[in-house]
């Protein structure tokens, strides 16, 4: 028996969790304006091994959403806005940029994203 991870796992984790997001879709659908979507916002821990087994430890920012609430999936180069949200106490807020994209092949992809930050006039 096949088990529908979109609906009876993914829809209610992303009906508690997820938080509202604007999504410009420059690289998936060019030309078409920013709408509104949901995912959720987290970070995962990353290490990277250097050449001489010294290890940096650094964390990757990821919002999840769910394939089934979108006619094309956001890709590498869409931006993303996330406003304030109190219930999530305003984490994460800001412009981010897809940088990469991971399907997991149940109804879920994970963006990996990049804070877009404005260079200061020195």
């Amino acid at each position: 028996m096949a088990v529908n991870f979109s609906t009876l796992v993914y829809l209610p984790n992303f009906d508690m969790f997820a938080r509202p997001v604007t999504i410009t879709p420059l690289a998936s659908q060019p030309g078409m304006p920013a709408y509104g979507a949901r995912g959720i916002y987290d970070t995962r821990p990353v290490d990277v091994a250097g050449m001489d087994g010294s290890i940096i430890s650094d964390q990757q920012t990821i919002l999840d959403v769910r394939d089934d609430e979108f006619t094309v999936v956001p890709e590498q180069l869409d931006r993303i806005n996330i406003p304030p949200d109190a219930d999530a106490g305003n984490i994460g807020v800001g412009d981010y940029e897809v940088v990469d994209t991971e399907a997991n092949g149940g109804g879920e992809t994970t963006l990996v994203i990049r804070k877009i930050v404005t260079a200061r006039p020195s």
